[in-house]
């Protein structure tokens, strides 16, 4: 009745702690390659190997490719995405380059330009954003 034993659906629902933040006024250039989960508020300039989730937040600029278990996309990209288990592109998400993953999720209002490769036996999964998040204005 109050939410209490639902499943937890979204990628974000399970994460406790983040191992790594890019803060909001930090630009990193290379390599972001570890375990754990990162958050990227700042702008990031190359490439990712994550073992774990990578969120990319509402204010988080990506240039170049992403690869984490993991990937959610609430910020911008440009750059091919893949995930090696689940990628969610939030309702604030951008994307400018192909999405790759064995299970997609996209809200309502996420753009992307690129095309999305998956398992054969997956779904893209559309959802509409209930939880506040509102997206950005172009």
């Amino acid at each position: 009745m109050f939410g209490f034993g639902k499943k937890k659906r979204r990628a974000t629902d399970k994460i406790t702690q983040y191992a790594t933040q890019v803060g909001p006024d930090a630009v990193f250039n290379g390599m972001l390659q570890g375990e754990g989960n990162y958050s990227v508020h700042g702008k990031v300039i190359g490439e990712s190997d994550i073992s774990g989730i990578l969120m990319l937040e509402l204010e988080g600029e990506w240039v170049g490719n992403m690869l984490a278990d993991v990937v959610v996309i609430a910020g911008s990209v440009k750059g091919h995405v893949m995930a090696r288990e689940k990628l969610e592109l939030q309702g604030t998400g951008r994307v400018e380059g192909d999405l790759e993953a064995p299970v997609v999720a996209i809200a309502e209002g996420a753009v992307y330009d690129g095309k999305i490769k998956m398992a054969k036996a997956a779904n893209i999964t559309h959802y509409k954003e209930r939880r506040g998040i509102e997206p950005k204005e172009d």
